[in-house]
């Protein structure tokens, strides 16, 4: 799943589109310092066993803007640790440093999101513009280059985001650009995402990319699914599937959990109607089993959520966001 930047001219609607976030983000943090308060050590949902790098969230806001960076705050106080942002790479140079340093500054780690086929087709230097204005470089090559030379040494750096739910008919282009990034930076860790709705889909999904990651795993979205017997508990069976073929590749674990409707994603409309009111969100209890479920069933390195972008575009985006920090059960930041 991912979203499209659309830039528009400076308008007083477009002041008032920016006062509006404003506004929702400091309701979300009072929002966060409520449950904060309610998960004590005591009364945390649950006992989660350390993941080696916590929790993250999925993001998508171009870095620039002071709301952009306010986001990541916001996540930190609640306990989140590790952000991929779809449209980390709009930004100017000046703009993804500053990204990665308020990132630094509230204890969160940045998965640099290069899962767009930009890279691998050859016109991410085209894509990014505002980005590769201050390349000095003519090709993708070099830009590449110079989006890694610029993150690297940088302490809130985990790693790269290098696929999403790819085809493996894209296998080869996808290893000859993660190659070249483990080449640039062998130190980060390669992250890579596919997917799969039934545990006998897991392996087919991760095996073609097991050579272009260090970090493999699917995320899962079995809320709404009423084509998917007993969705939720089925978590288990994906996280054992994931465990498997991690093991076998002599990889680390990954998973990506649901904290969104599927009523915001057209290709989901087959499942009910009336669309998308009849796709209801996760409840606590459900996003908490699928976490309590894939803990229990492989020895995961990260867990991430999707998405908080589309907490933000909710009904109730106050309850959303409380009720994802109650089932994560992420320490308070």
């Amino acid at each position: 799943m991912g979203n499209k930047v659309t830039h528009f001219r400076w308008s007083s609607k477009r002041a008032w589109q920016y006062l509006s976030l404003a506004l929702l983000i400091i309701v979300l943090v009072l929002a966060t310092l409520q449950v904060r308060h309610l998960l004590s050590d005591k009364q945390r949902v649950g006992d989660i066993p350390e993941l080696p790098d916590g929790q993250g969230l999925y993001e998508s806001c171009a870095p620039g803007p002071q709301d952009c960076l306010d986001r990541l705050h916001q996540m930190a106080l609640a306990g989140f640790k590790l952000v991929v942002n779809y449209d980390q790479f709009f930004g100017s140079a000046r703009d993804e440093l500053d990204y990665a340093d308020k990132a630094q500054a509230s204890g969160i780690k940045i998965i640099w999101a290069m899962n767009s086929s930009a890279f691998w087709k050859g016109n991410a230097f085209q894509k990014y513009a505002k980005l590769a204005a201050t390349c000095n470089c003519q090709d993708n090559v070099g830009f590449i280059r110079y989006v890694v030379n610029m993150v690297r040494n940088h302490p809130a750096t985990w790693g790269y985001y290098i696929g999403d739910e790819a085809d493996s008919s894209q296998h080869t282009q996808i290893k000859h650009f993660t190659d070249f990034l483990k080449q640039l930076d062998p130190t980060h860790p390669r992250l890579y995402i596919g997917s799969a709705a039934f545990p006998a889909g897991v392996a087919p999904a991760l095996s073609p990319f097991e050579d272009t990651a260090d970090v493999l795993g699917t995320d899962y979205y079995p809320v709404g699914r009423t084509d998917i017997p007993n969705a939720v508990n089925a978590t288990a069976a994906i996280a054992r599937a994931i465990q498997a073929a991690t093991i076998q590749n002599n990889k680390q674990a990954a998973v990506v959990l649901q904290a969104t409707s599927l009523g915001h994603y057209m290709s989901y409309k087959y499942l009910c109607d009336p669309f998308p009111s009849c796709v209801p969100y996760p409840t606590v209890d459900q996003m908490q089993l699928m976490r309590d479920l894939s803990l229990k069933n492989a020895h995961l390195r990260i867990i991430l959520w999707y998405s908080y972008f589309d907490i933000l575009k909710a009904d109730n985006p106050f309850q959303r966001w409380e009720n994802l920090i109650k089932a994560a059960g992420t320490p308070p930041g």
